[in-house]
């Protein structure tokens, strides 16, 4: 079926053929670039050629031709003719081949407006006007442009049609009207969780962008961030940037933050040398920090980082923009906009009282004062509705071969973690470092494997064999990797079968490992419930594909944590972890693809856990201490924030159980990492009503 014909043309219309250069036993008739927007790949049409009667010919996308066996011998080679395609009717869709001679017309002269206002062409103008015509992608950017360069000021956003997959809500649109218009692209944006502070400040840079106001972008966000925002900025705004630890960044070292023009990068690696000297001796149009909140203190190298920094338009997001100390309102609003909120010293005695930090003086001013730099939307206003989350555990007893295997190498990978360990600090801080050979990285991937399946460690264990330094090593891992290869069943594998007889609805499973992956798809093929793939290997035309099988007719959608990033899956409301990121942060991205903005069901979570693991024993930790099924997307990185660690919190946990004498040692010391992260959800719930108290309705954007 035609694409977009019965919107810009009607019988009659016609379109030049580029010179019919053309053997006499060719079948195909070439149209010129630009019929991809027309046709569709494989399209039939009817075409009526001269002395050859209706012919049924099929486009070739690759080509830009009409091909047809009636094409042969069809004797349009005449130099002095004009060829071209005639639009007969579109019900079917039929054209004619017509020849005419160029058209020659006179240059208009007397042209008035329906106005009154004349009108008179330039001859060069005119010169450019008779030229052929040009192909229709050419002609709709050139109608853009007009389009863009005709809209002024910010109450009409020119860049919405640029979105995809983005279901916009009204308070987004007046937060961004609000900070392009009244603030200048220079915010803090405080909305809270849940409530799309990332789509907001993707909003604002691409209508800049769109508007020719900035090229280069830089966006420093959390380690495990990343990754989500480089994959929502590619996914949702269309737009290409480069993460600081991409190969292709790292080879270029210093250099990187010159060549390219947008980037994504931990702040923790940004603010120190030598990126930072680089970053900071350039100009950049755009900086975006995510969870600002980690700027509130001006006296950190953090803070010093981001004041430093040459920038035109910024944007600081936070759900929690003070904690301890008012001041740290202001160091945040400092940053924005400098002399707003006066001297540090005259912000003092204007607003804060004494022995009491967090209890302002003249709020009614104050909120004046923060309402020219600071949006922040709530939930309870903005109309927002959360569904529920329903999570439940499935624990899981492996196979005696699964135990077997899962303990030998847990006792492998925990020794090498702790033999020639270089530890840094004192106490459950000790950073752990293998020996020489043995890559801590490829270590812990080893373990996460265990986690997940026998096989999927299989090969990870022989990459380690190969690199062992000492022969008994090596056979050991190679014993290691064979078992691995031979332990084809798997207990969590027939576990997620039995799910899904009893629950008979869509779902999403996620894995973080290729070869789970391999190893689940074929399992489920087996059952009859063969399901949509989705991982980082795929190119992106097959990751669309996948999705719009799993929105279609396929039941389920076996995905890898690349699955979690910009996608937004909320046609389903049920989600199986089939292996868990130690990192919970990860989890509830998982979980946030489905349980979000626009979905209308009650969202199923089913974990699959091995008994006797370190997995069951971090969800253990995650649902006894934080809830972390029952939290609004987002609120989990509130609650790390209030950690006093800046370690991540994979690792925090690596070095507990590689540092523990026995089990029972390591539940000891979960035990009290669960008491921390209980005060800092009780931290974080307080850092809310506080939020609550100060602001209120006072920073709601404008219509």
């Amino acid at each position: 079926m035609s694409r977009f014909l019965d919107e810009i043309a009607s019988p009659g219309d016609r379109w030049q053929l580029p010179s019919p250069s053309r053997s006499a036993d060719s079948l195909a008739l070439a149209l010129g670039p630009g019929w991809d927007a027309l046709l569709a790949p494989g399209e039939e049409v009817l075409v009526d050629a001269p002395d050859a009667g209706i012919l049924h010919a099929r486009y070739l996308s690759e080509a830009c031709a009409l091909e047809s066996p009636g094409f042969a011998g069809l004797a349009l080679a005449r130099p002095e003719r004009t060829w071209y395609l005639e639009l007969v009717s579109s019900q079917p869709l039929t054209f004619r081949l017509v020849a005419g001679d160029d058209p020659q017309p006179d240059v208009p002269t007397g042209v008035v407006t329906e106005k009154g206002v004349p009108v008179t062409f330039a001859a060069q103008d005119w010169e450019v006007l008779k030229e052929a015509f040009v192909p229709y992608q050419r002609f709709a950017l050139s109608r853009r442009a007009a389009e863009l360069a005709a809209t002024r000021g910010f109450d009409q956003l020119i860049s919405l049609p640029l979105l995809r997959d983005v279901e916009l809500y009204e308070h987004q649109l007046r937060t961004v009207k609000t900070v392009l218009r009244r603030f200048r692209g220079r915010a803090l944006l405080c909305d809270e969780v849940g409530l799309g502070k990332t789509v907001e400040a993707g909003m604002v840079m691409l209508e800049l962008l769109a508007r020719k106001l900035v090229r280069r972008v830089l966006v420093l966000v959390p380690p495990a961030l990343v990754e989500q925002w480089q994959g929502e900025l590619s996914h949702k705004f269309g737009l290409d940037f480069v993460a600081h630890d991409e190969p292709r960044f790292r080879a270029l070292e210093r250099e990187a933050w010159l060549k390219y023009d947008r980037i994504v990068a931990s702040y923790h690696t940004a603010k120190r040398e030598p990126h930072r000297s680089a970053i900071a001796s350039q100009q950049w149009d755009m900086v975006i920090v995510d969870e600002a909140h980690h700027l509130r203190n001006r006296n950190t190298m953090l803070w010093k980082f981001a004041s430093a920094l040459n920038k035109r338009y910024v944007l600081l997001l936070t759900a929690t923009p003070l904690q301890n100390d008012l001041e740290e309102l202001y160091n945040l609003v400092t940053l924005l906009q400098p002399g707003l909120l006066s001297t540090a010293r005259q912000f003092r005695r204007t607003f804060l009282r004494r022995g009491d930090k967090l209890a302002p003086r003249n709020l009614d001013q104050l909120q004046g004062l923060l309402a020219e730099a600071m949006v922040r939307n709530r939930r309870a206003t903005v109309g927002m509705r959360f569904t529920r989350r329903f999570a439940q555990t499935l624990p899981v007893l492996p196979l005696p071969g699964e135990r077997k295997l899962y303990d030998e190498v847990s006792s492998f990978v925990r020794a090498s973690l702790r033999s020639s360990t270089q530890e840094q600090g004192q106490g459950d801080a000790r950073a752990l470092r293998p020996r020489v050979g043995l890559s801590r990285m490829a270590l812990i991937a080893l373990q996460k494997e265990m986690g997940s399946c026998s096989l999927a460690a299989a090969p990870t264990l022989e990459r380690l064999a190969e690199g062992s330094e000492t022969p008994k090593v090596a056979l050991r891992l190679r014993d290691l990797a064979a078992q691995a290869r031979r332990q084809v069943d798997s207990a969590k594998a027939a576990r997620l079968v039995q799910l899904l007889r009893d629950f008979p609805d869509k779902m999403v499973i996620f894995t973080q490992f290729q070869a789970t992956q391999d190893y689940l798809a074929g399992v489920l093929t087996e059952v009859g419930e063969p399901p949509a793939l989705f991982n980082g290997r795929l190119p992106r035309l097959a990751k669309e594909a996948a999705v719009a099988a799993f929105r279609g007719g396929t039941r389920l959608l076996l995905a890898t944590d690349s699955g979690s990033e910009g996608r937004n899956l909320q046609f389903c409301h049920a989600i199986c972890n089939f292996d868990l990121p130690w990192n919970p942060m990860r989890i509830e991205q998982r979980v946030g693809r489905l349980s979000r903005i626009g979905q209308s069901e009650d969202v199923y979570v089913f974990n699959l856990v091995s008994a006797g693991t370190l997995e069951a024993d971090l969800l253990y930790l995650l649902e006894a201490k934080v809830n972390l099924f029952e939290m609004v997307m987002g609120e989990m990185d509130m609650v790390l924030g209030n950690l006093d660690e800046e370690r991540e919190f994979e690792d925090l946990v690596l070095d507990l159980w590689a540092a523990s004498e026995d089990e029972t040692d390591f539940h000891g010391r979960l035990e009290r990492l669960g008491d921390e992260l209980a005060a800092a959800k009780e931290a974080y719930l307080r850092q809310r009503e506080l939020d609550e108290r100060l602001f209120g309705d006072s920073l709601v954007p404008e219509g």
